[in-house]
């Protein structure tokens, strides 16, 4: 089945050049492989400018008018109790050690970070005039790893010698403390609604962001240069934990050369897409579901697996899932009821309390023996038809819906979890609660 958004086709037939045939919402398949996508990505380059070698024409690819200083972030990845991962990437070797204190404090402490380089062969540009294109060249990632760090406290960290380069993590709270995290998916700031999704929201000081896939789009109108700019201000709130979506693999290298650098292992069980973290007793799964991830593959095996053991922790207080894929939705996209009916016994039995999910750009919230199901994938991608498909059996479970942009505010407070779904207006169109152990 076609995931049909309600896309403005007249503002893609103006804007869409001939390096883009497909502007538009998700398929329902997801992208095509990379070898299938091979051949088109030639041709964009090629039309765009030229593929490898054209780095010295890029402003961003390591040749002559690369510019100096840092060109995407800096932003944090698993925050644990005691320690954290702060990256950040340059187009020529840059600062290489990051300055970080107690939030509010004045002592600030210096970590070195390690480099690695990398090449990017394609030129991927932008439908919109003043977006910079993704530029092929030499690029190099750093990655700092903050240690010994006190649990339950938030910190304030800098690129050395760039002060302006800089953001915020929370270390994990303890079994019981209260927590407050953002839910968003499918964000898509070029067409115009993200920011002020955000502007309500990250002003609450969440600890860190879920995010739930297709974190940008090149069918959208973007590019990652354009994108982490705009998301500076989500990236530098609080540690970023993301679900692969299947506009993360667009073009043939994408997920490798783009998302994996960027966000890979941002969990501190990484595995090929899938990880799980701790954080005030509340256990969060991120799923793949661009691979199998039914109860008898490989990732569905490792969920169960993890999802026993989070439930004998100490200070269980229940786990949440992420993942981009819906199991359920009445929308136009992609439903997975039969991988929601394998793991529900597991779910039910290891104390799932919120799935999370994304991919159908709109709001859901569905209720089932205890568990939530909600759809936040109104992230700023174009909103879709969040009716499309009411006959559907698991739609009788449906409480509550909406088409509008929107991210989710979660506060964790002793036995409750409660939700708030803030829209780009800043009103409140739900909210939710379920009980904690």
């Amino acid at each position: 089945m076609i995931h049909r958004h309600a896309v403005a086709l007249t503002l893609c037939s103006a804007l869409c050049l001939a390096a883009f045939a497909a502007c538009g919402g998700d398929s329902s398949d997801g992208a095509a492989p990379p070898a299938a996508q091979a051949g088109a990505a030639g041709a964009s380059a090629g039309g765009a400018g030229g593929a490898s070698g054209a780095a010295g024409d890029a402003g961003e690819g390591g040749g002559p008018t690369c510019t100096p200083g840092v060109l995407k972030g800096p932003w944090s990845l698993r925050a644990g109790s005691t320690e954290a991962t702060v990256r950040w990437q340059t187009c020529v070797p840059g600062a290489t050690a990051v300055a970080f204190s107690v939030e509010g404090g004045a002592d600030a402490k210096t970590v070195d970070a390690t480099s690695t380089m990398y090449t990017t062969k394609y030129r991927y540009p932008s439908v919109l005039t003043d977006a910079p294109a993704d530029e092929p060249g030499d690029y190099h990632l750093y990655e700092a790893t903050l240690s010994g760090l006190a649990p339950s406290t938030c910190y304030t960290y800098s690129v050395a010698g760039e002060a302006g380069r800089k953001g915020r993590f929370c270390t994990a709270r303890k079994a019981g403390e209260k927590l407050t995290f953002l839910a968003i998916g499918d964000t898509n700031p070029a067409l115009g609604t993200t920011d002020a999704t955000l502007s309500f929201t990250l002003p609450k000081r969440p600890d860190f962001t879920l995010h739930g896939g297709d974190i940008q789009y090149y069918s959208g109108l973007e590019t990652w240069a354009y994108w982490f700019p705009k998301m500076q201000p989500l990236l530098a709130a609080g540690a970023f934990f993301p679900a692969v979506g299947n506009h993360e693999s667009e073009k043939p290298d994408e997920y490798e050369q783009y998302f994996w650098r960027y966000f890979g292992d941002a969990g501190f069980d990484g595995k090929s897409g899938y990880f799980t973290f701790e954080n005030a007793g509340l256990h969060f799964f991120s799923v793949n579901t661009q691979e199998p991830f039914g109860a008898a593959g490989e990732q569905g095996k490792w969920l169960i697996e993890k999802l026993e053991a989070a439930s004998k922790a100490p200070g269980f207080r229940g786990s949440i899932v992420l993942q981009h894929r819906p199991f359920f939705t009445c929308g136009d996209s992609d439903h997975h009821p039969d991988e929601q009916a394998e793991l529900e016994p597991s779910f039910k039995a290891f104390g799932v309390r919120v799935v999370l999910q994304a991919h159908m750009h709109g709001y859901e919230r569905f209720e089932k023996e205890g568990i939530l199901y909600i759809t936040t994938g109104g992230g700023g991608g174009a909103i879709g038809t969040i009716d499309d498909d009411l006959a559907r059996p698991e739609c009788a479970l449906r409480k509550a819906s909406g088409a509008f942009p929107h991210s989710i505010l979660l506060d964790a407070d002793g036995a409750t979890l409660t939700g708030t779904v803030i829209d780009n207006k800043g009103a409140t169109r739900d909210t939710f609660t379920t009980t904690l152990k």
